[in-house]
């Protein structure tokens, strides 16, 4: 376009601006012979030498800037011209993405294709395959769902009519081998309703074991779910965790089976002619950064969703499932030297990994199907939800002084709940076993699976931003569970303690001012007598809200009695603390300052003085989460040996 100094080219990625007055008359003179079939040594035949050498930088810039690509370095093809006519659009569209658009068309003209499914998306899809130049289609046709063979027949008819080198293969599903369809095939295109679970799995494996392309759309209720193009369609359907039985959809008529079927003849074409798009493309920032850093694996790609009453139409970026890595029980050596790594390992940086655990959320195939602020109260505290892709889907909340703070707190939450409840049973050992880390011996030790993963208690789980942080929460919540037993047995009564402000840290400091400003009303007890080391429970408005054990339990208790106050002022009880058992707050006579925080060494040996043998069991069964937040881990009492089976769902 002419501009008021020159002119200005942009589309396909390009944008360069023109300078100089005669910019534009050039451009709109040189522009039609810019086709591919004029040599630049032709062009400028004829012209006096400085028009020529203007010409020549004209179509070096062009170039340079991505406008313009050289023709003569195309592969070669043998389309012929009522070819080249028929499917200009076609061979356009490929040159829009990459080179050699007529040899690249040329090798999809040629694919062998298979088509599988039944009802109206079959028949749009053949119909697809056929008007984009496949020049032979194979088609299978499935039982499960009437199909319109009158109408298939006249599409066909259509196709050839345009195109009398096309022919499609009709054969009944029911009567062929799934092996004998992949066998051979560059691509298998496959659409199927709810009952067709089982075949796209098979097929699935079927293709990855061939190396065949493989491009599914499977319709769930009234919601059809296509691709990942590959290998990526297993990690999509593990991610996805979609369970029947699934009722018939009302919408997978005209245009809705028009729509799913040109997605997917879309998806094949660009596979097939090399243009498809890079796994990351279309996520935003912070998905395709967690795929790119995720413990450097790659995306396994996108999965589109189309809503088929509306035809609302989603991308949503999957990350890879553990089950697409080959894996075996660890040996004792390879656990040491990764225990030696995680206690070297760098600090995870807070806004880096905020950065990444947005990536980690995705309302459909996310680790975290829940990350946001609802319409919470935001002060005096600021909250925010976390929903792991979990059995239980339990949520938690994450709080803090500002928003960012607290959305990282409900990631970190909510990946430690994910990593907690996802084992891969692949990893265990004999017996159901898996390596735990004694930290007072320093060395490894057998743990029954069935004791790191349960379904329900998450005692001694801790997460944090290094591998002493994680210890110590999940030594400090042990703690906090021998105390409360402490309490229930009658064996120790609790102490009452007196904060004192000027001996706060400036966070505390500043929890407690908030508190007083909400007119909160506090009260604290040391029950750690019997443990030898201080356990604080805390109450607020006379009820029992948070045991914390470690070197930040003031600053944690203070932020529980903090949130029980903004839930009751604001309404809000879904984000209360959650009781932690039966305690009676003391009569606050008498109280005392706390006294001196326990670190790891000291509730270890206060664990150890009890009887229990702490072995530290890192939760990193799901490699992107470990790669995210490698410093999750459980606490366990380490056993007498271990049972013979582990139980725990093993789906990761």
């Amino acid at each position: 376009m002419p501009t008021v100094d020159g002119a200005h080219v942009f589309g396909a990625g390009a944008d360069l601006a023109l300078r100089g007055r005669s910019a534009y008359r050039w451009l709109d003179r040189v522009a039609p012979h810019l086709d591919g079939t004029v040599e630049l040594d032709d062009l400028v035949v004829g012209l006096p030498g400085e028009k020529g050498e203007a010409v020549r930088a004209l179509v070096r810039q062009l170039h340079a800037a991505g406008c313009l690509v050289d023709a003569g370095a195309d592969l070669p093809h043998g389309l012929t011209p009522r070819e080249c006519a028929t499917y200009a659009s076609e061979i356009a569209f490929v040159e829009y993405h990459g080179d050699s658009a007529a040899h690249r068309f040329e090798t999809y003209r040629q694919s062998d294709v298979v088509v599988v499914g039944a009802g109206p998306v079959f028949v749009a899809l053949v119909c697809s395959v056929l008007r984009s130049g496949v020049r032979r289609v194979r088609a299978a046709l499935a039982p499960e769902r009437p199909t319109d063979t009158e109408r298939l027949a006249e599409l066909v008819a259509e196709a050839t009519e345009r195109d009398p080198d096309q022919a499609l293969v009709l054969t009944d599903l029911a009567r062929t081998r799934p092996e004998d369809l992949v066998g051979g095939a560059d691509a298998v295109l496959h659409v199927g309703e709810g009952d067709a679970v089982e075949r796209a799995l098979r097929l699935d494996r079927l293709c990855r074991g061939t190396g065949t392309a493989l491009v599914q759309g499977l319709v769930l209720d009234d919601v059809a779910w296509l691709g990942p193009v590959g290998d990526g369609w297993h990690s999509a359907w593990q991610r996805l965790d979609a369970r029947g039985p699934f009722r018939e959809n009302a919408f997978l008529t005209g245009p809705a089976a028009a729509v799913v079927a040109s997605h997917l003849g879309l998806a094949a074409f660009s596979t097939l002619t090399g243009v498809a798009s890079t796994p990351t493309a279309g996520a935003t920032p912070d998905q395709a950064a967690t795929a790119r850093d995720t413990a450097g694996r790659a995306a396994a790609g996108e999965l589109t969703r189309i809503d088929l009453e509306t035809l609302r139409t989603s991308t949503h970026t999957v990350l890879p499932h553990p089950t697409a890595w080959p894996v075996r029980p660890e040996s004792r050596e390879a656990f040491t030297r990764r225990i030696g790594d995680l206690r070297a390992g760098a600090p995870v940086a807070g806004e880096e990994f905020s950065r990444r655990a947005a990536g980690c959320f995705d309302p459909y195939v996310g680790v975290l199907r829940v990350l946001d602020e609802e319409e919470f109260t935001q002060i005096p505290l600021h909250v925010a939800k976390a929903v792991a892709h979990t059995e239980d889907a339990r949520p938690v909340y994450g709080v803090g002084l500002d928003f960012a703070e607290a959305r990282r707190d409900a990631a970190l939450r909510g990946l430690a709940r994910y990593a907690a409840r996802r084992p891969d049973v692949r990893r265990y050992g004999p017996g159901g076993a898996l390596w735990g880390w004694d930290p007072v011996a320093g060395r490894a030790e057998a743990v029954a699976a069935e004791r790191v993963f349960t379904a329900g208690d998450e005692l001694g789980v801790g997460a944090g931003v290094d591998w002493d942080a994680a210890v110590t929460a999940g030594l400090g919540g042990r703690c906090a569970r021998l105390a409360l037993a402490d309490v229930a047995a009658g064996t120790v009564t609790p102490r009452p303690v007196t904060i004192e402000p000027e001996a706060l840290s400036p966070r505390a400091a500043r929890l407690w001012g908030l508190l007083r400003a909400a007119r909160g009303t506090l009260a604290v007890a040391d029950i750690g007598g019997a443990l030898g080391v201080p356990v604080l429970a805390w109450w607020q408005g006379g009820r029992a809200v948070a045991v914390t054990c470690g070197p930040a339990a003031v600053e944690d208790g203070l932020r529980a009695v903090l949130l029980d106050r903004q839930s009751v002022i604001a309404d809000e009880p879904g984000y209360a603390p959650v009781p932690p058992g039966r305690c009676e707050a003391p009569d606050p006579a008498g109280g005392r300052p706390p006294r001196a925080l326990a670190g790891p060494e000291a509730m270890l040996g206060a664990l150890r003085a009890r009887g229990v043998r702490p072995l530290v069991v890192p939760l990193d069964h799901d490699p992107v989460v470990a790669g995210l937040l490698p410093f999750v881990v459980r606490v366990v009492a380490a056993g007498d040996g271990v049972p013979g089976g582990a139980r725990g769902r093993g789906d990761a």
